[in-house]
């Protein structure tokens, strides 16, 4: 089995990312959802994004936001992906010449026909979004009875935390596991600690 690949999602601190990319997360993700109460402005997010490595691989993430808005992020920042959240077709995720990954919600009955939904997706993030539509919720879905219908890599999130991501792996072998608030000590505050032992875990 290959490694699994660990995104850490909703850093707001560069010292936070640093952290992450040392002790080994494949992906960093920044969320630009202006509804999410993890949002970063830009130049918040070029402090963390200037402590990175370059080939680390670096995730904007936006949900049903304004196509300039988006435009004006990517123009002034270096992310090397982009991830929706939101209703976005492919179309729209097209737009911005970067992979993206679709995030889709346990809550639609989104698993069906994804690769026909969605051709260009360079992966899917199936996560318990709230109801704003972001994830972060804290919360699981049921991993044992979820019939994922594609054949791109599957990251999987939704409550994930040091506590069962070993379960969800064994469940699913995903490509990767997404966690923001499962190593969360407060919304938006990373808890150092929770961030080393759920990487650990995913790594070992």
């Amino acid at each position: 089995m290959n490694e699994v690949k660990v995104k850490i999602c909703g850093l707001m601190e560069p010292e936070v990312a640093l952290e992450a990319e040392k002790n080994g997360a494949d992906y960093i993700g920044i969320v630009f959802c202006k509804k999410s109460k993890r949002c970063v402005s830009i130049d918040d997010s070029l402090k963390i994004l200037n402590v990175l490595k370059a080939s680390t691989n670096k995730v904007a993430l936006f949900a049903n936001d304004d196509a300039d808005y988006i435009a004006k992020v990517l123009n002034k920042t270096n992310f090397t992906h982009i991830q929706f959240h939101g209703n976005e077709i492919d179309e729209d995720c097209m737009k911005y010449n970067l992979p993206y990954i679709k995030g889709i919600s346990y809550t639609n009955n989104g698993f069906n026909n994804l690769d026909k939904k969605f051709p260009n997706a360079s992966a899917f993030i199936i996560d318990s979004h709230g109801e704003d539509g972001l994830g972060g919720t804290g919360k699981t879905f049921d991993w044992k009875s979820a019939i994922i219908d594609t054949k791109k890599p599957i990251i999987i999130a939704g409550g994930l935390n040091c506590d069962n991501v070993e379960d969800a792996i064994s469940t699913f072998l995903p490509y990767g596991v997404d966690v923001s608030s499962g190593v969360e000590s407060s919304i938006g505050k990373k808890d150092i600690s929770l961030l080393k032992e759920f990487l650990k875990k995913v790594k070992k």
